[in-house]
């Protein structure tokens, strides 16, 4: 009688094993295991960081280095370096490539206007406006509303479009210049990339 029972109970594990290994085939056969990501690195976290290309005057035709580089308190914040204007600073407001440059001194004493900062990943572009407040609710549209009515003298990577606002005591015209660069991002090869570290 103990044998009957101990045979039945090792033939109800043999059954229970077997048929769990089939429905483990039956998953392996619908689904197949993908290769891990690679890991997240600045670069792609901040894909804005890195040097650009610019033509800063369409008579001397001359490329000008811009580089962006991340803050090394705070990774909300990039610098700015290689505009005319000087060095600057603009803080994170839609992740991955749309920065606002708020009014600021540069590290020469010029005064910065206000802008915005957006980084096309798909063209690999940056375009930075400078001379008009930061819209929260489309920040890209000075983009397009500045290379509508561009003024043709000026480079194309560097925009101006005048802007006359009235005061409400003076009622006195201002002019304010809004400027638009444009700049290509350069690639760097994994054999500079290897080479720069060791």
């Amino acid at each position: 009688m103990k044998n009957t029972i101990f045979l039945f109970i090792a033939a109800l594990f043999l059954t229970v094993s077997v048929n769990a290994q089939s429905t483990v085939d039956s998953i392996r056969s619908k689904y197949q295991t993908q290769p891990m990501p690679d890991a997240l690195t600045i670069e792609k976290t901040f894909p804005v960081i890195g040097t650009y290309h610019l033509t800063t005057n369409a008579t001397d035709g001359n490329a000008q280095n811009v580089t962006i580089t991340l803050d090394s308190t705070n990774r909300g914040i990039i610098w700015i370096n290689g505009l005319p204007e000087g060095t600057m600073k603009a803080y994170l407001k839609k992740s991955p490539g749309i920065y606002r440059i708020i009014s600021q001194k540069s590290e020469n004493g010029n005064q910065i206007p206000e802008g915005t900062l957006f980084f096309d990943q798909s063209a690999n572009t940056l375009n930075v406006a400078l001379g008009k407040a930061y819209d929260d609710a489309d920040p890209t549209a000075v983009f397009s509303g500045a290379n509508a009515t561009a003024n043709t003298e000026v480079a194309d990577n560097a925009t101006e479009v005048k802007v006359k606002t009235k005061t409400p005591t003076s009622k006195t015209k201002t002019k304010t210049k809004l400027v638009v660069y444009t700049a290509t991002k350069t690639e760097m090869n994994s054999t500079s990339t290897n080479a720069a570290k060791q």
